[in-house]
């Protein structure tokens, strides 16, 4: 029986409101412009997004040794890393993640044994998604991560790009779920091409969250299968806090335009995960609906 229920996020404004990267560019004093258009250089030389910032880094590194990272000050930096309303647990908060829990430990679910396993799949950095969940007390939610990583070289500091996770690779990782393929658990991610009859988790047992171009393959892919997809965009702040209205709307409609209007997701929501707003309702709304259709489809072989 298919009693899992897979939740799967994108990071950076996904989950968090900032770009994981600007803990270090503020470490360093380097203006994020700056970066990202040395970036631009890089991928009108033919680097994709992902490797032309990994190489950056370590080029800044490799200039001057206080730039120099290791993987452990990557989650050192990733620990500096906020997340959205309602998903922290640090500090004694209640999550959405408890309130999933909590809704799944009903007796109708229970009976069935429905579980819910939460991944993360981003164009981020491992090391420091690994560092803000271990800050934010989730480490026990999320089942596995896959994002870029680093590898050190015999000094000991970053050298090399191990992996990069970016658009269609986000789909591979998709499968690797569907599949119970687990690289956390030793297994190669070749598996992923291995042909099976069932599903661990079928995609219509999927709900997956992201905000920006990256994220496209992944939706259309979900929502094609049969699973559930919901956009989030940033409500964007004045200094005094307040909702810039303006920039609001702009970042509002080009995820209207990226996800709506091109039929990849159902739903668009501001990324807030705290009580009573329309994503944490939307998240209790589709665990629910995924677990009463696991539910049904047990019964209905007894």
């Amino acid at each position: 029986m298919n009693n899992i229920i897979a939740l799967i996020f994108d990071f950076d404004i996904t989950l968090s409101p900032e770009f994981q990267q600007q803990v270090i560019f503020d470490h360093w004093g380097v203006d994020a412009e700056t970066f990202w258009r040395e970036c631009g250089v890089l991928g009108k030389q033919g680097y994709d997004l992902e490797h032309s910032y990994m190489r950056n880094m370590i080029d800044y590194g490799r200039r001057d040794s206080k730039y120099a990272l290791t993987n452990e000050k990557l989650r050192e930096f990733g620990r500096q890393v906020e997340l959205y309303q309602g998903l922290s647990r640090k500090d004694g908060f209640t999550s959405v993640f408890d309130d999933l829990k909590t809704l799944l430990n009903k007796k109708e679910f229970a009976e069935h044994n429905i579980e819910l396993e939460c991944y993360c799949i981003s164009g981020g950095l491992k090391p420091m998604i690994e560092g803000a969940f271990e800050a934010h007390d989730l480490n026990g939610y999320f089942k596995e991560i896959f994002a870029c990583d680093f590898d050190e070289d015999d000094t000991g500091k970053l050298g090399y790009i191990k992996e990069t996770v970016g658009h269609t690779i986000k789909t591979q990782k998709l499968f690797m779920i569907a599949k119970g393929v687990s690289p956390k658990n030793g297994d190669h991610p070749s598996l992923v091409n291995e042909v099976i009859h069932h599903y661990r988790v079928p995609f219509e047992n999927m709900i997956f969250l992201g905000d920006g171009q990256t994220d496209i393959p992944a939706f259309s892919l979900v929502n094609k299968n049969g699973g559930k997809s919901i956009a989030v965009y940033r409500e964007e702040k004045t200094s005094d806090g307040s909702i810039d209205e303006e920039h609001t709307l702009e970042t509002y409609l080009n995820g209207y335009k990226l996800a709506i209007e091109a039929n990849r997701a159902e739903q668009l929501l501001p990324a807030d995960y705290s009580f009573g707003k329309p994503l944490k309702m939307a998240l209790l709304g589709y665990v629910e609906s995924v677990a009463k259709n696991i539910m049904n489809k047990s019964n209905s072989k007894i």
